[in-house]
């Protein structure tokens, strides 16, 4: 059965080394919420009409399309007759490709998008026809991984294919972790390998692994950055040495592995057993971006703009970009950044 408005977590009750270890599940669960790193000042303008989860998910999942979708008076301005009504528009001449509007829409994912239209949601086509129009005013939901969208509270449809799902979902439950992070009396801390104890020979003033959860056989999954004397250094899980623990600053951002020397941000990736160097830069990214193109967002003089993986950033700066870079603020419009980290106005008020 589907938990609507929730989701299920694992929680991995952790292990006792003189017996082989069992890893438990507990199942919590929790409500859907949005969240963000930054300040929700810039966003409380905009609160009254998009759910910033929904927009959040629905950016991250769409490549570059041929429709977006704007409230803005630039796009289509010669019809004032709906102020306020969300359309959607052709990427290339910016008109108009369904005559109506929305009281809320959402960027297509797939073959379909989310819309809200005389008070309820709906699910249309990309001939702008509803697929499915609620009976309820009930708001629109996402499940936790499908990403399905539920209306009315129970009805399900995948949004990239526009299928109404009929089946119920089942979530198998997830292998327990290879490692685990112990802290001593002391307030030490050493990594141990569930089935082998303790990895290093002395204990760190601190261990930062790249993932929550640490595994075998996924090198990026194991990557770990150790503290020790105020220095930073950086091992895999089973102990190998990739740079030794004499760097001054050195953190993870997604995928990436920041080292600061020479005063400059290194960006690195870790593959096929070495560091590849992307970028180096005077920026410090604070949070990861969905784009490939894109490293993060990094903030200075108060203002945010995104670093990308060839050392450009935004020609305008934003009071606010949320957490993986899908929209940003500035004054009293909101914009979408697309997977190549172009930008558009979403609304504005």
């Amino acid at each position: 059965m589907v938990y609507l408005n929730s989701f299920v977590i694992s929680k991995h009750v952790f292990y006792t080394m003189k017996s082989q270890v069992k890893t438990l599940s507990t199942f919590l669960i929790v409500l859907f919420f949005s969240g963000t790193l930054f300040s929700q000042d810039q966003l409380s303008k905009f609160k009254d009409k998009i759910d910033f989860y929904v927009l959040d998910n629905f950016v991250s999942r769409i490549d570059n399309d041929s429709v977006f979708v704007s409230n803005s008076y630039q796009y289509g301005a010669n019809n004032y007759d709906k102020d306020g009504d969300f359309y959607f528009c052709d990427n290339k001449t910016k008109n108009r490709i369904f005559p109506y509007g929305f009281e809320i829409a959402y960027p297509f994912v797939g073959k379909t998008a989310v819309v809200k239209y005389k008070g309820r949601w709906g699910l249309i086509d990309r001939n702008g026809r509803f697929i499915f129009y609620s009976v309820t005013t009930y708001p629109i939901r996402l499940t936790s991984y499908e990403k399905y969208a539920v209306f009315d509270n129970s009805i399900m449809y995948d949004l990239r294919s526009g299928i109404l799902q009929e089946h119920s979902i089942y979530c198998a439950e997830p292998a327990g972790p290879n490692y685990f992070i112990s802290k001593s009396k002391s307030g030490k801390y050493n990594l141990i390998e569930v089935e082998k104890g303790p990895v290093f020979k002395t204990e760190m003033d601190s261990i930062i692994p790249n993932q929550n959860l640490i595994y075998k056989g996924n090198s990026n999954r194991s990557l770990l950055i150790l503290k020790k004397n105020n220095k930073y250094g950086l091992y895999l899980s089973n102990g190998t040495e990739i740079l030794k623990i004499k760097y001054e600053k050195a953190k993870f951002l997604g995928n990436y592995f920041m080292l600061y020397e020479n005063n400059k941000w290194n960006y690195y990736t870790y593959e096929n057993n070495k560091l590849n160097l992307i970028l180096s830069s005077p920026f410090e990214c604070i949070t990861p971006a969905y784009q490939t193109k894109v490293i993060g967002t990094f903030k200075k003089d108060n203002q945010y703009n995104l670093l990308k993986i060839d050392g450009e950033i935004l020609p305008e700066n934003f009071d606010f970009i949320s957490d993986n870079a899908a929209y940003g603020v500035k004054d009293n419009t909101m914009v979408i950044f697309n997977s190549d980290a172009n930008y558009y106005t979403y609304t504005e008020k």
